[in-house]
């Protein structure tokens, strides 16, 4: 019988990085002076009704609203301030921890996010983690061919390139707008909790963890239960 292989991807902000929280003090001013406060009041309705959406989702949304500005300089002065937060946001409590532990039983690790390629190399220099601790990274920011999320287009893609199924798949995210294209890509979905806005709630995940040894706990049940089913595609050995 042909190795099953078993994997485990990462969304990035709000995951292995708490930049939604860094974004915080200067979200408003930076998006009020960048959108204009009538866009702005239009977009930012509710505390956290960005998390999980590109910055060309966001982009989009102010085109409907009227914004004309180049999408060149848009991004432009994004990437500026992208600088600035990733440069101040901490790494997640233990992540490092999980990592090792996922390599330590053989997982395929991927990273996905909505943020743009430029984003990711800060945040990962931030981290000290190197490009080939993961085996692929998506940036769906740069992959114009792949549905943004909610869509689970970039996490089919990303089991695809890791050679993994949906069945042997689990996907750690922080947004509902994640959650749900983890959800509709097959995979088991944890909602993780710890970085979250206040008074964000999730919904729509198989499992919640409060923290990285919560992910660690349910991922450690999820391969001694599904040792029993070794079956097909269904494996977590």
């Amino acid at each position: 019988m042909s190795k099953f292989i078993k994997a485990f991807i990462f969304d990035m902000d709000g995951v292995i990085i708490d930049s939604e929280r860094a974004w915080t003090p200067y979200q408003k001013k930076f998006s009020s002076n960048l959108l204009g406060k009538r866009i702005y009041k239009k977009i930012y309705k509710n505390p956290g009704s960005t998390v999980g959406l590109s910055v060309d989702a966001i982009y989009q949304k102010a085109v409907k609203y009227g914004f004309s500005m180049d999408l060149k300089k848009y991004y432009q002065i994004y990437d500026e301030q992208a600088e600035l937060i990733y440069t101040s946001a901490t790494a997640t409590p233990n992540i490092d921890h999980l990592i090792k532990f996922l390599r330590s039983r053989d997982f395929k690790i991927g990273l996905i996010s909505t943020s743009r390629s430029k984003w990711i190399k800060l945040a990962l220099k931030k981290l000290n983690f190197k490009k080939n601790d993961f085996d692929y990274i998506l940036s769906l920011n740069d992959r114009k061919d792949l549905k943004p999320k909610p869509y689970p287009d970039g996490y089919i893609e990303t089991m695809k390139v890791l050679g993994t199924t949906p069945k042997s798949t689990i996907i750690l995210e922080d947004s509902n707008s994640g959650i749900k294209s983890a959800k509709a890509s097959g995979a088991f979905t944890i909602g993780f909790k710890e970085n979250l806005l206040p008074g964000y709630l999730q919904t729509g995940a198989d499992f919640y963890a409060e923290n990285i040894f919560g992910v660690i706990m349910i991922v450690n049940k999820l391969m001694h239960s599904l040792k029993k089913y070794r079956k097909d595609n269904l494996i977590f050995s």
